[in-house]
């Protein structure tokens, strides 16, 4: 039986670790990684004690969870016979005995599984199997933002990429603000980037490719370009103070903040 792809939701901020080292670490169903329940103490065999990544099979009901969850959003494939699975409708008896006495592996769900089943795998996800996708925001979450990632997400990818340092760099730490879920907006999208998109920035200049895109887009969104202007002219000056050609200063500057995730994923 050929691999099948399911969704998993989780705290934008887990988004980079996981696009480094792919789910290697507990995922499962609360809002973050946290204490180990109930329903783990119950979960049989290698799926006790939180050793689990969780996902649903149903991209629509996944995007149902972000408000517990969080709107990031990854895909993966598993092998249906290796994995449990049961309906989230089974969590409704607060009886987690029950839940996974409900549970049976994804095949035998297959093909007329329920809308909110819950697909749960005792072994980390191989990067090879997963892909980050667009996050599951609204224009609430991104703010001024909002218009500036329906602009370019989608219709410029490397003016996108160079955004997107921008606006880390502008989040400060704060990964919950909006310059940080705008930053994933513009990072990752439901198609893959095609070509070195990297390998653009760093021959062109990522304050270059920056500077001609807060230009252009200016007009969709004022507040937004206002705040990455000044994150960029910070950044020249940021870069000079520590002897950086201001495009290896936008890079490693955002790799400081992208460091501080460890600290406050959990």
């Amino acid at each position: 039986m050929s691999r099948v792809t399911v969704h998993h939701v989780t705290q934008p901020l887990r988004l980079p670790l996981i696009e480094e080292d792919g789910l290697r670490t507990r995922a499962d169903l609360s809002k973050l990684l946290g204490p180990v329940g109930p329903e783990d103490q119950a979960a049989p065999g290698r799926y006790a004690n939180g050793k689990r990544v969780s996902a649903f099979l149903n991209r629509d009901y996944a995007a149902t969870q972000v408000g517990d969850l969080g709107g990031g959003l990854v895909e993966f494939s598993v092998d249906p016979k290796k994995v449990l699975a049961a309906p989230a409708s089974a969590r409704d008896a607060k009886d987690p005995a029950a839940y996974w006495a409900a549970a049976k592996t994804l095949a035998e769900w297959l093909p007329d599984a329920p809308d909110d089943l819950e697909v749960h795998s005792n072994v980390g996800v191989r990067v090879k199997f997963c892909a980050l996708k667009a996050p599951l925001f609204t224009d609430a979450d991104l703010g001024d933002f909002a218009p500036l990632v329906a602009a370019v997400a989608d219709t410029d990818r490397v003016s996108a990429k160079a955004l997107m340092h921008l606006a880390v760099i502008a989040a400060d730490g704060d990964f919950e603000s909006p310059e940080f879920k705008a930053a994933c907006a513009l990072a990752w999208r439901d198609d893959a980037d095609m070509g070195d998109i990297v390998g653009e920035l760093v021959d062109i200049g990522p304050d270059k490719v920056a500077s001609a895109a807060l230009a252009e887009f200016a007009g969709a969104a004022p507040e937004a370009a206002e705040k990455l202007r000044a994150t960029l002219e910070e950044t020249k000056d940021w870069a000079e103070t520590n002897g950086l050609e201001i495009g290896k200063g936008i890079f490693a500057r955002t790799a400081l903040y992208l460091d501080q995730i460890d600290a406050h994923a959990r």
